[in-house]
Parts: structure tokens; C-alpha cells; sequence
């Protein structure tokens, strides 16, 4: 009877080491096809002058609703996936194109006019001009040091307060 306590024992192993592993690659294809992304559509010129913006252009992103586009402007579509088929339609001439977003990326900005000339890059990561800058890590939060409030400016007509001593 011993023999047999050993086998079930190694086929739970197995067992569980199979289900470990269909649960980790299930994970793994949900992450990767259920990911959301804004894609941001911009029709502008390009930053070395070479390609011109579309006076007009309309632009499908996944069989969703079309965009309309001016010269200048810019919108954007939310999507899932890491893939992409963009329908480009200017002058009732029709042009598909596919666009892979990477992984890390949360916000990609296409450029139309350089994916309709197949010119790389046209998928970049989108970073806002007006975002802070990163924080020095080296002076984070956690330090000790003692940071005084910034002293009041006095009532008109008061005296002003005398110089602090220096710091010893």
C-alpha cells in the first residue's frame, strides 16, 4: 500500500504544477490582449518639415467610429490590445495601416502623416509638456531634516523683524 501513497502524491505535484502553470499563462494573454491604451491621433507637420499635415483626413482606429481631421488637429481613441488597424481616408482614397503599441506604453501619439508615408517612428510615448519634473530621490519625503515655513510677510507700516542668528 505504500507504493500506491507515493504515486498520488506525485501526480497531485504534477497536478498542481500543471494548474500553477495554465494559471500563470491565462494571466499572461489576459494582460496582454485586455491592456487598455489611448491612442492619441495627431495630424500635424512633422518636426523636421518634410511631411505636411492633411488639410483634411478622417481616420478609423480598430473599425471604430471615423475621425475627422483638420490640418493641426489632434483626438484620440481608447483601445485594448497591443495591435492596431488604422483606416486612413483622405480624398476618398482609403489606406489601411497596422500600428503595434509596446507594452510599458499607456499613451501612444500617432503622427498620420508619417504612418501614411510609412515612415518611422510614427508610434512614440506621449509625455505632456507641462509635467513636473521627476523628483530628486536622493531628497525625498523620508528625510529628517527640518524644513521651516517660509516667514510672513510683515503688515504695512510694521517694523521689520530683526536678522535670525546664524545657524550654528
Amino acid at each position: 500500500m505504500s507504493g500506491n501513497g507515493t504515486s498520488n502524491k506525485g501526480r497531485r505535484l504534477l497536478v498542481r504544477i500543471a494548474l500553477s502553470a495554465a494559471y500563470v499563462g491565462f494571466m499572461a494573454v489576459v494582460f496582454y490582449f485586455g491592456k487598455g491604451h489611448t491612442i492619441l491621433l495627431d495630424n500635424k507637420d512633422s518636426e523636421d518639415g518634410t511631411l505636411k499635415a492633411y488639410e483634411e483626413v478622417s481616420v478609423s482606429v480598430d473599425g471604430q467610429e471615423a475621425i475627422d481631421f483638420m490640418s493641426g488637429d489632434r483626438d484620440m481613441a481608447k483601445v485594448r490590445a497591443q495591435s492596431h488597424t488604422l483606416r486612413i481616408t483622405v480624398n476618398g482614397q482609403v489606406t489601411e495601416k497596422k500600428i503595434t503599441v509596446p507594452v510599458g506604453m499607456e499613451m501612444a501619439l500617432v503622427s498620420i502623416p508619417r504612418l501614411a508615408a510609412g515612415r518611422e517612428p510614427f508610434v512614440t510615448p506621449f509625455v505632456p509638456k507641462d509635467q513636473p519634473a521627476p523628483a530628486d530621490e536622493s531628497n525625498s519625503g523620508n528625510s529628517n531634516e527640518f524644513s521651516a515655513p517660509a516667514p510672513a510677510a510683515p503688515a504695512p507700516g510694521a517694523p521689520a523683524a530683526p536678522a535670525a542668528p546664524p545657524a550654528p
